[in-house]
Parts: structure tokens; sequence; C-alpha cells
């Protein structure tokens, strides 16, 4: 911290869904994370810069070490920043244009970088910054496909079936993707208070105005605990062939819908 400065991002190397991940302003904080979470044989932390930019991800399918396809999304906002605020909904928007010129940049320093580590053939995912003076900062590379629905965003945006085309990769060496014809992104319904669901509000309004939008949906059901994530306790999955429809539709979707959260009744 000394020499790189503050804030710091402390995380495990193997986690997933920014759990166990802390924002440190200065020593005193950092110790207090190493405290709570104490490094050690197996449980190894690591120390990352914190980045200030828009997140994004970007996920590429290799064969024989080449890079065949590619798709992008972007977060909004941040993993980090949804966990630090509980009351914020979080949401992932995957293009369509991701053949855009404005990406080029981002698509030299992701192919780069698996060249760099040794992919060969298989799903890569990665996550990055685009910084306020247009840079690129790249997080995290995991030899592995996406979380949090990212599989079926793609899905349905390409109206194919990814697991599937996943294990074709693998086993048989062969990746073909249709071409995209729509966008599509995913609202992540957190609950607020504390305790249980128990009551989720603004659904009927919420499909008389985006029902035409939705492809999928899992709605958080009464009495589920918290995840604890900032994948929440629901999801739904919005699509169009236009991306700026199906942004506005997510930013509606959560100022629209509510899941409460409470102590269980008698």
């Amino acid at each position: 911290g000394e020499e790189s400065g503050y804030p710091l991002v402390v995380k495990p190397p193997a986690g997933a869904g920014a759990k166990s991940t802390y924002r440190v302003e200065d020593a005193a904080q950092l110790e207090a994370a190493l405290r709570a979470s104490p490094p050690g044989r197996g449980r190894e932390v690591l120390l990352e810069e914190f980045v200030v930019g828009e997140e994004h991800s970007f996920d590429t399918v290799s064969l024989g070490g080449r890079p065949v396809w590619h798709s992008l999304s972007r977060y909004a906002p941040s993993p980090l920043t949804v966990i630090e605020n509980p009351w914020i909904q979080w949401c992932v928007l995957v293009p369509r244009e991701i053949d855009d010129p404005r990406w080029d940049d981002i698509r030299r320093v992701a192919f780069r970088s698996l060249e760099v580590l040794g992919m060969d053939t298989g799903v890569t995912h990665m996550e990055w910054f685009r910084r306020g003076d247009g840079s690129i900062a790249v997080s995290e590379v995991a030899a592995r496909p996406p979380g949090a629905q990212f599989c079926s965003l793609i899905s349905f945006a390409h109206d194919f079936d990814f697991y599937a085309a996943w294990a074709r990769s693998v086993v048989h060496g062969e990746f073909d993707a249709p071409e995209r014809r729509y966008a599509a992104g995913a609202a992540y319904l957190r609950g607020q208070g504390t305790g249980r669901v128990v009551a989720v509000h603004g659904l009927d309004r919420a499909q008389a105005e985006l029902g035409a939008l939705v492809v999928e949906a899992r709605l958080p059901r009464r009495g589920q605990g918290p995840s604890g994530s900032y994948e929440g306790e629901g999801y739904v999955i919005l699509r169009h062939p236009e991306t700026a429809v199906v942004e506005r539709g997510l930013r509606r979707l959560v100022e629209l819908v509510r899941v409460e959260l409470g102590p269980e009744g008698p």
C-alpha cells in the first residue's frame, strides 16, 4: 500500500461473485481486512490496484490457441460498488454491436493477453475497465465460462445454445456461432432490508410495460433467504434487436421492481 498507494482491493484469488472482496482506504483498513480473512496456505489473498472506470467483461472461445469468437458486456455499476451498497440493483448489458470499432482496443489487448497466458482450447472470461482517460486495465482472466447467467445472455443474443456450443468446442474442437441478432441484458433483483423475502413489489407494472422484452425470469420467492451476492434473489433477462431498447428496459425494470426483505410471518 505504501508503494502503490490506496485504495486497494483485497480479494481471494479463487473467489467469485465479489465475495470476501473489500476496498481498503488506508493501512488500518488493510490490517482489519487481513484480520477478518487471515491469509495462509490454501487461503491466499490478492492485493490489487483499485481501478476507477466503466467495468466490462470480454468472453472468448479459443481453438488451438486461436481466438475464434468473442463477446462483450458492460456492468452497471461495478460488482464491488453493488456489494458496498445493498440498495443498488445490478445490471449487465450484452450489446448487439460487438464488432463496433470502439471495441478494437480491447480486442487487441484481450487477444494478446490470452496469447501471453498460453490459452489453448476453451472459454475464457476476462474482466476489464475503461478508465476516464480512455485507457484499458484488465483486472482478471479466468479459464472458464462466465457465471451470473452470462451464458444465457449470449445464447439469447445469438439465438443459439451457447452451453452446447461450449461443450462441442472442448470435445470436438469446433465452434460455430450464428450472427448476433439481438442485444440482451439482465437485471438482478436484490432484496432491500434484512430477513427473508416477504414481498416483490411492482411486478404487474413491469409486466405491462416490459413484458414483450422478457425472455427469461427467475423471480424471488416468498420465504427465500438472501443470497449475499450482487446477483441478488432473482433476475429478469430482456432481449431486443436494438441495444438502446434493452438498456432503457433494464433501467426501467430496476425502477419498478422492489424485493422486500423482513421477518417471516406466523
